[in-house]
């Protein structure tokens, strides 16, 4: 019976990281079909503040490195091969840091089915993700990428003020202390 509540804790974040590929490959189908065609002007939402435009991205946050699309697109890669590898040693007793890993590692892929899915299609160093929320006096981002940034910080701060002191068993302590048991 032990089992059970393991294999829910190993699940859930996968089910979070799913769920987040799909609100973002929905979202860019949709912005793909009907905003694509209004680009640049795009469709106001909150006045001067918020609006929806479509951009293709080949670079990373705030459109850098445009020119170094192939080496992002495989970068991503890497990046997420590294969290599917590492999944089960990054998952915590902390439901929120978990909560963080499923959307850092659904924004990921989010990302990554659209460099690979361009790249195809286009060639290797001309793949770009679509984005889409344009805060006016901010990038232009998505939600994967909003995903990514919310997961980051929040596994962020877990690790820096929760981790430490909670998750070091007596036979860490042992080591830095020289005890013996």
């Amino acid at each position: 019976m032990a089992e059970r509540p393991r294999r829910r804790l190993l699940a859930w974040p996968l089910l979070v990281a799913l769920l987040t590929v799909l609100v973002d490959r929905v979202s860019k189908y949709f912005v793909v079909r009907f905003l694509a065609p209004l680009a640049p002007d795009g469709l106001d939402i909150l006045g001067s503040f918020l609006r929806l435009v479509y951009v293709e991205n080949t670079g990373v946050s705030f459109g850098q490195l445009q020119a170094y699309s192939g080496v992002i697109t495989l970068f991503t890669l890497i990046v997420v091969i590294g969290l599917l590898i590492g999944y089960r040693y990054l998952l915590t007793p902390s439901r929120w840091a978990n909560l963080a890993l499923g959307f850092i590692l659904g924004g990921a892929v989010g990302n990554l089915i659209d460099r690979v899915h361009t790249g195809l299609r286009l060639g290797l160093s001309q793949a770009y993700v679509v984005d889409f929320i344009d805060l006016r006096y901010f990038a232009v981002f998505n939600v994967a990428d909003s995903a990514i940034t919310v997961g980051g910080i929040a596994y962020g701060v877990y690790l820096v003020f929760f981790h430490q002191g909670r998750s070091r068993s007596g036979e860490d302590r042992q080591l830095d202390t020289g005890e013996t048991a």
